[in-house]
């Protein structure tokens, strides 16, 4: 019994490494906040280091590379050969290291971000509880990605959302923030309630709350072919996805993207359409997997239905998304309905992988794998814009597009990286951005969506001129004299704008030569 609890204890070592940093960092601002204002920061940015380093893809990565060096440490090993169960709650696999990998880096890059582009005092981001509430958010994301049971799957969405409220609204004194994290709660707590709601009726239906079981028992309702138990899976199902739906926001749950990306504290916007939306994606590609093709029975017309439904909602939502992101003159409000474009994009993959059924099952790990790979795209590309977006921002109180009109000339490195990530997410090479578009289209061709396939090059069209109006801004709308604010110095400065740096060499780099995240998601894959 001792052995069984070390084991799991051991592979949960990351997320146990993020729950120590937290209560160091609430202790460290308890003690010493006023004189060591960075502490907490500073003691949250360790536990994710020591996280990532206890992460088995991030250990592989740096074994390969010290190899480069002399050291033979490179097997080359899936990361998901053998998959482990935890506390029976939770599947440790390839797929859940990838995205808690994601949740914890982009968790320590928006820690890093805060601590170094905030106005001074004023600034309530600066207070030591603000880091340690982000790496709450990550230990729930990191278990809701791993969540094999349903009671585990709604205490990890809580546990990664009830932080997301606060920060939301972290800026109390600013009536944005607020109106922000009363709409988060709202929504957030509606959709909770269906998912809840839908858990109850797959219980009803299956008698258990394990996901491979509840998989069995909506199959067997299925094929009943009562009408009652069509109605009742048909139900039971939609409310889940409308929980997920909220989560990733996808349309029509996105109600609360742009109010709450517009009125959140950067880094908390950063959080959210980042990391927030991996773990939705996370789960959502577990519960699909499980539920729809973890099984050896599977009616291919429960199939075919369930692909079409996600086919159509992946081409309202990047329509939506592209359309009313074109209207935008906030940044954030504009990164926002971008998010919810690119959720559709994702959602293509989803689509594919429920695309009809064969033995060999070829369409499951054609979606699965143009998913995955979609979605480091979307990661790099996102995370860098906001780094600079957070930058200029802190340098020149630049939110709206109007106020970036000659920008980048007062700070090139940083207007030329975010041009950089701009054509990454409009999906123009030679960045990572056009070869992730190029996976997603191929698998969706393959798999004979060749309709959405269309309709995702209409939308990437229609993304250029809105992406492309604030690259205008940056450099083509003339130079303009700023009086810039507070410069920022220090090592931890350093850190973060060479982190923007490499987000933007990554996004050409892996533009050209892409093997490198696509092995990635094929050892995640196993």
């Amino acid at each position: 019994m001792n052995e069984l609890l070390a084991a799991d204890l051991a592979a949960l070592r990351p997320e146990l490494w993020l729950t120590g940093a937290i209560l160091a960092a609430l202790v460290a601002d308890l003690v010493c906040g006023r004189r060591f204002p960075r502490l907490s920061g500073l003691l949250c940015l360790a536990g994710v280091g020591g996280a990532l380093l206890h992460l088995p893809g991030v250990r592989e990565w740096i074994d390969c590379r010290l190899s480069l060096f002399g050291f033979d440490c490179c097997d080359g090993a899936s990361i998901s050969a053998e998959p482990m169960r935890v506390m029976g709650l939770l599947v440790l696999d390839g797929p859940a290291h990838f995205f808690r990998t994601l949740i914890i880096a982009a968790t320590g890059f928006v820690v890093l971000a805060a601590l170094v582009f905030r106005r001074g005092g004023q600034d309530t981001t600066a207070r030591g509880e603000f880091p340690a509430m982000l790496l709450t958010a990550a230990v729930g994301g990191c278990l809701l990605v791993s969540a094999d049971h349903l009671l585990m799957l709604f205490l990890g969405m809580e546990m990664l959302s009830l932080p997301s409220y606060v920060l939301a609204g972290w800026r109390k004194s600013d009536r944005r923030s607020s109106e922000a994290a009363l709409k988060y709660l709202v929504y957030g707590a509606l959709a909770s309630g269906l998912m809840v709601f839908g858990f109850s009726l797959i219980y009803g239906l299956s008698g258990s709350l394990w996901l491979s079981d509840a998989a069995v028992g909506l199959f067997t309702a299925w094929e009943s072919g009562s009408g009652e138990a069509h109605a009742a899976v048909v139900l039971a199902v939609t409310l889940v996805l409308a929980g997920i739906g909220f989560k990733i926001a996808a349309f029509p749950f996105h109600f609360w993207a742009p109010d709450v990306y517009e009125g959140a504290p950067t880094p908390v916007t950063a959080m959210l359409a980042v990391a927030s939306k991996a773990a939705g994606f996370g789960v959502l590609l577990r519960f699909t997997g499980t539920v729809f093709l973890g099984g050896e029975a599977i009616s291919v017309d429960w199939l075919e239905r369930f692909s079409w439904m996600l086919a159509v909602l992946a081409a309202v939502t990047m329509t939506y998304g592209n359309i009313t992101a074109v209207l935008q003159r906030n940044v954030k409000r504009l990164l926002a309905f971008s998010s919810i474009a690119h959720a559709g994009y994702l959602l293509m993959g989803v689509a594919v992988m429920t695309r009809g059924f064969t033995p060999e099952r070829s369409n499951e790990a054609l979606g699965l794998d143009a998913t995955l790979f979609y979605l480091a795209t979307y990661y790099v590309a996102t995370l860098g814009a906001f780094g600079c977006v957070l930058s200029l921002s802190h340098r020149f109180g630049a939110e709206e597009t109007d106020d970036y009109n000659g920008l980048g000339w007062s700070a090139p490195w940083t207007g030329a990286a975010l041009v950089v990530f701009l054509v990454s997410l409009t999906g123009l090479p030679p960045t990572l951005g056009f070869i992730g578009k190029l996976v997603l289209f191929k698998a969706a061709l393959s798999s004979g969506l060749a309709w959405l396939a269309v309709v995702a090059a209409l939308n990437a069209v229609v993304a250029l001129f809105y992406y492309f109006k604030l690259a205008r801004a940056l450099f083509l709308r003339g130079e303009r004299s700023f009086v810039p604010g507070q410069r920022e110095r220090g090592l931890l400065a350093v850190v973060a704008h060479a982190s923007i740096l490499l987000f933007a060499i990554a996004t050409v780099w892996y533009g050209l030569f892409w093997d490198g995240i696509a092995e990635w998601v094929a050892r995640s894959l196993g």
